[in-house]
């Protein structure tokens, strides 16, 4: 029978300080893998956020998604990417893990993270958002839809992909990017970077 002894209720979490309750929740969920969002407003002043909710939403098209919390205040990088309708998706390289932990602090509207950090932006000859020139793996985003969940206020951004960059010889022959291999961080809650290795690459699974 399982023991109890570390149960922890609803009514315990509500009673917890705020951000005690925040990082114990964050980090329930397990690795995940942090990213920069870069985007522009109408008066082409550039933003960056940092975001560790990236899923994958299918393969064709290519489309990927990421949830912004609730509008109870200014969301530049929501309200850039409705706007504009383009962002792009940086993946964090692990010798800039304190310069993107940076990149989400909450700076007054119209100051512009990469002013605010050794980041570099960078624009693609056809692409109107920034991308980070320090990211290895870029990715340039068309925004599909947006989704509100009900439960929480919190927003899915669902977009398409328009662009890869990826470095030379970073495609696995089985067709998987080596994420590991372009040293990029992994998060746990909001605030616990680490790095990873390969253990093991297994063949697509069929019953046996």
């Amino acid at each position: 029978m399982m023991s109890i002894t570390n149960l922890i209720t609803p009514e315990q979490l509500s009673g917890m300080d705020r951000l005690y309750r925040m990082n114990l929740i964050n980090s329930i969920s397990g690795f995940k893998q942090p990213f920069l969002v870069g985007s522009i407003d109408g008066r082409n002043r550039t933003n960056l956020g940092l975001f560790n909710s990236l899923v994958h939403i299918g393969a064709q098209p290519a489309r990927l998604g990421f949830f912004i919390r609730p509008l109870t205040v200014p969301r530049h990088t929501y309200h850039n990417i409705l706007e504009r309708k383009y962002f792009t998706i940086n993946l964090v390289k692990e010798e800039y893990i304190d310069a993107c932990h940076q990149a989400s602090a909450d700076y007054p509207w119209g100051v512009s993270e990469f002013d605010k950090t050794e980041l570099t932006p960078v624009f693609s000859e056809s692409f109107i958002a920034p991308y980070v020139a320090q990211s290895a793996i870029k990715l340039g985003m068309q925004l599909e839809e947006e989704q509100k969940l009900v439960c929480n206020g919190n927003i899915l951004i669902v977009g398409k992909v328009i662009e890869i960059y990826v470095p030379e010889n970073s495609i696995l022959p089985n067709g998987s990017i080596d994420i590991i291999g372009q040293k990029t961080a992994g998060v746990i809650g909001l605030d616990t970077y680490f790095t990873s290795e390969v253990k093991k690459v297994l063949p697509y699974a069929r019953p046996k």
